[in-house]
């Protein structure tokens, strides 16, 4: 390969020193169990919260136990790489580093790796052929957690990479409380900036970032404007329900439109949908949806809403974990309601959260309602702020 184009992958990558490995992360720790098999690992989750950091605390531990040369990183991002993209081109560099190294890296790290056409069919041959253990990171939810997972075929693990949870938010600020987790959210650099009006900056650029290059740019969209103003909406109105007819009127989209756009800003890892609960399919997607976002200081800084409203942003974190954790939430509605209904094997389990140490009576009468219409169900309420954190820390 050209000798440009090498020296660019020697920046980038560290063979002659460590990385910084920053704050350790838990999906890190989860990683490291399948890092023997042969299989793929593979890393997705929104722009900035922290894949390249997990990819470089593993790459630490790989470089301690077999060199550092046994390790290549490659950031696909890097600006000078722009028109050269292609299977072919990792071919080269892999080739490159046999070369200068005298063996070929046993560990290849291949991040933002969304902008290589045919990159997935270069990651199975390379399972295929034992050639290397690679890791992957991107930050669409389709790419990484859908159809490249599809097309491996059982040949690689997932793992979502979502701004720290709020245990993680504690390890990296001592004596942090939940309020303070709410106001500033999980992003690794935003939440380590002292400055208010900075981290709003940065909060504001990761929200452009998702919109322009995550969305419009990768999926053709030319009403960018109503792109954002819906975003801002969902955002803004967290937790809430909404039905097509409201977001039809507010925007003057189609409905087939509004429903392409919510479905980019999920991939986009800007909000998730969380359905009516319903043993029936069809039942649940003629319900209104509630859409949450990803993060609680994205949520407050791109809010339109006067108020703090602290307890909605309780209930978003929530909502985020449960994600973290792997469930998909529903939520319950009928003569009362229900905040998240889970699965624990066929049983449902309901919970309601409630920030105030004062539980109205409504909070108790959804669970109610639904454990006497489903007899297997289980319930629990999640009440007041020490409550929701010690469950927020798995405690």
């Amino acid at each position: 390969m050209d000798e440009s184009s090498w020296k660019v992958v020697e920046g980038w990558n560290y063979w002659k020193a460590s990385p910084k490995t920053g704050i350790a992360r838990d999906v890190t720790g989860e990683a490291w169990k399948f890092v023997q098999r042969p299989e793929a690992i593979y890393f997705y989750g929104p722009r900035r919260a922290g894949k390249t950091t997990v990819c470089m605390q593993l790459l630490e531990r790989l470089s301690k136990q077999h060199g550092r040369a046994s390790c290549l990183y490659i950031n696909f991002e890097e600006p000078s790489f722009a028109g050269k993209l292609s299977t072919g081109f990792i071919d080269d560099i892999v080739q490159q580093h046999g070369k200068v190294h005298k063996k070929k890296p046993a560990f290849v790290f291949l991040d933002e790796v969304q902008g290589v056409p045919l990159w997935e069919k270069w990651v199975r041959a390379a399972v295929d052929k034992r050639e290397c253990k690679v890791f992957v990171t991107g930050s669409s939810a389709k790419l990484l957690s859908g159809e490249f997972a599809s097309s491996l075929s059982g040949r690689g693990f997932g793992f979502l990479v979502l701004p720290f949870s709020f245990a993680e938010f504690c390890r990296a600020v001592p004596k942090a409380t939940l309020p303070d987790y709410l106001e500033i959210g999980g992003y690794p650099e935003a939440l380590l900036e002292p400055d208010a009006k900075r981290r709003a900056s940065l909060l504001t650029e990761y929200f452009e970032a998702a919109i322009a290059k995550d969305i419009a740019a990768r999926f053709r969209v030319r009403d960018v404007p109503t792109l954002r103003t819906l975003a801002v909406h969902v955002l803004t109105n967290s937790g809430k329900l909404f039905s097509y007819n409201q977001l039809r009127a507010m925007t003057g989209l189609s409905f087939d439109a509004i429903k392409l756009y919510l479905s980019y800003l999920e991939d986009a890892f800007v909000a998730f949908q969380v359905q009516h609960f319903s043993y029936s399919l069809k039942k649940a997607m003629e319900k209104p949806r509630k859409y949450y976002a990803y993060d609680t200081g994205l949520q407050a800084v791109v809010s339109k809403s006067y108020s703090p409203d602290i307890g909605r942003r309780a209930e978003t974190a929530v909502a985020i974990e449960l994600k973290r954790r792997g469930a998909e939430p529903q939520y319950y509605s009928n003569d009362a309601e229900v905040d998240f209904v889970v699965r624990e094997g066929l049983k449902p389990i309901a919970m309601n959260v409630c920030y105030s140490e004062e539980v109205p009576d409504r909070e108790r009468a959804g669970l109610e309602e639904f454990s006497k219409k489903n007899r297997n169900a289980a319930a629990f309420l999640l009440a007041g702020e020490k409550q929701i954190e010690r469950w927020l820390k798995k405690e």
